[in-house]
């Protein structure tokens, strides 16, 4: 706990050398490269802060975890339900792999407490929301692929995400907030539901889309997050919520 509680305070700095090591001990797993390891917990509002200390920040690792991920997870879902079409098999891969459902693997972790991030960021709170957690986990995967490769990479997303992935092949598909809402329209005799944006904010790498569903003149509810997509199916959720309400 006394670690924890000396990155919390440091999380507007670099990672020194016990650090890393602490690091990948609670990742389990021992990097070639530390470098890329310490990139990995890098945000980009570090970087913005500090243009030359270190270069780059963790969005590219991100952006090769994200792909990691999905393929580990498709992977599993493909060879542990033969059964099973791939409509079906595309949201149960949504289940696991959604923003939150990283977010909270990352929390399971710790990996907030090493997230490491401008003043301004860390001040808001950036250790635990979720879209900065799902994206350091993401990193992560991307760093260990290319530190010690698919093999590494995979165990360690199966490790935090495995039983998830079991879950989702044993259990019934849960239907995207947006068809559940469309189908509960339908039901009713109604228009379908329209999404339309209302704001963005936040910097280019981090922005929040703010989104509501629109039924005929009237607006219901709102959602936002770190995709359009997200923005939607919370906006959908909220939405089903207010009217089965209403019918009560």
């Amino acid at each position: 706990m006394a670690a924890r509680r000396t990155r919390l305070a440091l999380t507007n700095q670099l990672l020194d050398e016990d650090q890393l090591s602490e690091l990948e001990s609670v990742l389990c797993i021992e990097f070639r490269d530390k470098s890329l390891l310490e990139l990995a917990v890098t945000h980009q509002s570090y970087v913005n802060e500090h243009p030359n200390d270190p270069p780059i920040s963790n969005e590219r690792l991100e952006f090769l975890g994200d792909s990691i991920v999905g393929m580990v997870v498709a992977d599993r879902l493909y060879r542990g339900a033969p059964d099973i079409p791939e409509g079906d098999l595309t949201v149960r891969r949504s289940q696991v792999i959604r923003r939150d459902t990283l977010a909270s693997a990352a929390r399971n972790i710790g990996l907030g407490d090493w997230l490491i991030m401008g003043k301004g960021e860390t001040a808001a709170g950036g250790s635990d929301r979720s879209s900065n957690l799902a994206d350091l986990f993401e990193a992560v995967v991307g760093a260990v692929f290319v530190d010690r490769g698919y093999r590494q990479a995979r165990a360690f997303v199966l490790r935090w995400l495995g039983d998830l992935v079991d879950e989702a092949i044993s259990g019934e598909t849960r239907k995207d907030p947006k068809s559940l809402l469309q189908e509960f329209l339908q039901a009713k005799g109604s228009k379908p539901p329209r999404y339309e944006l209302v704001s963005e904010s936040g910097p280019p790498s981090d922005l929040v889309f703010t989104i509501e569903v629109v039924i005929g003149s009237e607006s219901v509810a709102s959602g936002s997050g770190s995709r359009k997509i997200d923005a939607e199916r919370e906006a959908a959720s909220r939405a089903i919520q207010i009217l089965k309400s209403e019918d009560n």
